[in-house]
């Protein structure tokens, strides 16, 4: 295929694009709206991350605590069991975060495991309230003047909360690189987004909670959510974002395979097929490919388009959105050649192929990526797609593997598996 010669040139001789560092400039002072973003933010960077927690806490001295506090000689039982269930209630809310985490995480062990945590806590806090309801009832001493009722208590006891306004945007800063050196990417990169937790109930409102952490479309195609479900500073999965509004979610099983779910903002019913969504997963499976692997190669910075050809963008939206019958009707088919920065900073080259075949269509990708002793790694995967009927689609997939020089040349002979053929089903 002449394209294809035409964009392996382009692959092999493109260099690497600059990569922007993360900054948060602050030019004038944030509004109240602002400052309650950037502390819920914080905060969600700190419920996960011991290192957020302790710069957090440094900061958090320096601006004036909320309202005084009583003498601790002044203590009495009945002020140390309120503390004690305030405690129990931030707590608990910790440990139902995990537990989600760990059930949507299939961990059905972890899960139950935290469930007796709970459950400990729970009867904990009924000793404690049945204790104080039985203490005889203490005349006030000094009266204080009434203070407003306290705000709810966020989901982890950070000190976020007393972080000055005019802080927050250097507090925030410095807990993205923090929890970006914990998750294995390069402190700094732009396109690697160290997620808060997902506490959505539904696919609408997790696509809602993605979206605030995004960047608008078309930004976020050069973005890499990194997640880290119990804040353990291990990576459970990312997310990218293929189509405008559709984000894709990998995440490790307990068995070591990946999953692959799709959340679509409300409203939207289209741009990533239920189909295409199996496809990848199956062919993950089915290919031996682990999270760090499919992370490798997603973009975490500005891409740069070396050579495309005319309608690549068109096609590949009707491929991802399953409607081979479109794809097939593209004579001699669409490529496109680029480059970016994955979330180590690392410079990627990838060439993409769509085409249409005499029973279905095939999609070819070849990405370089760096290795040891200034060569490469070169992997192709080869996609064939054969829809059968509106209920079944065949899909066969190969991969060959080659180590290369930087300019292309081959160092070994390429590792090819045998091909893989599966079927999916509506």
């Amino acid at each position: 295929m002449k394209v294809r010669t035409i964009l392996l040139t382009a692959l092999i001789v493109g260099g690497g694009p600059g990569g922007p560092t993360l900054a948060v400039a602050q030019t004038r002072a944030l509004s109240e709206s602002e400052c309650r973003a950037f502390r819920e933010r914080l905060a969600g960077h700190a419920a996960l991350s011991e290192g957020v927690r302790r710069s957090v806490a440094a900061l958090a001295p320096t601006a004036p605590a909320p309202a005084p506090a009583a003498p601790a000689s002044q203590e009495t039982r009945a002020d140390a069991i309120r503390t004690r269930l305030e405690q129990i209630r931030t707590e608990r809310q910790v440990l139902e975060d995990q537990r989600l985490a760990a059930m949507v995480r299939f961990e059905v062990a972890r899960a139950g495991q935290i469930q007796v945590q709970i459950q400990g806590l729970d009867a904990e806090r009924s000793s404690l309230e049945r204790e104080l309801a039985a203490l005889p009832a203490a005349p006030p001493a000094s009266p204080a003047p009434a203070a407003p009722a306290p705000a709810p208590a966020p989901a982890v006891a950070t000190s976020a909360d007393r972080v000055r306004c005019e802080d927050l945007a250097g507090a925030l800063e410095s807990a993205v690189k923090t929890r970006q050196r914990e998750l294995g990417a390069r402190e700094g990169q732009l396109g690697a987004i160290p997620l808060v937790a997902l506490k959505g109930q539904t696919g609408e409102q997790i696509a809602g909670e993605l979206a605030g952490q995004f960047a608008p479309w078309p930004q976020a195609v050069a973005q890499v959510g990194l997640l880290d479900s119990d804040g353990d500073a291990r990576l459970d999965g990312f997310v990218d974002v293929p189509a405008p509004d559709v984000f894709r979610l990998y995440r490790q099983r307990p068995d070591g395979t990946v999953s692959v779910e799709a959340f679509l903002a409300p409203g939207r019913t289209s741009g990533y097929g239920e189909t295409v969504r199996r496809i990848d997963e199956t062919t993950a499976r089915q290919t031996g490919q682990k999270l760090a692997d499919l992370l490798a190669i997603r973009s975490a910075g500005g891409d740069r388009v070396l050579a495309e050809t005319a309608r690549f963008g068109e096609v590949r939206a009707h491929f991802l959105a399953g409607n081979f019958a479109d794809v097939a009707k593209v004579e001699g088919g669409v490529a496109r050649s680029l480059e970016f920065q994955n979330f180590r900073g690392e410079s990627i080259r990838m060439l993409e192929v769509i085409a249409p075949t005499a029973t279905g269509v095939m999609v070819r990708r070849i990405v370089a990526a760096p290795a040891a002793s200034n060569q490469e790694r070169w992997e192709e995967l080869d996609l064939r797609i054969r829809p059968v009927s509106y209920w079944r689609t065949d899909v066969e997939v190969s991969v060959s593997r080659q180590t290369r020089t930087t300019a292309g040349a081959p160092v070994a002979s390429p590792s090819t598996s045998a091909p893989v053929k599966f079927s999916v089903e509506r």
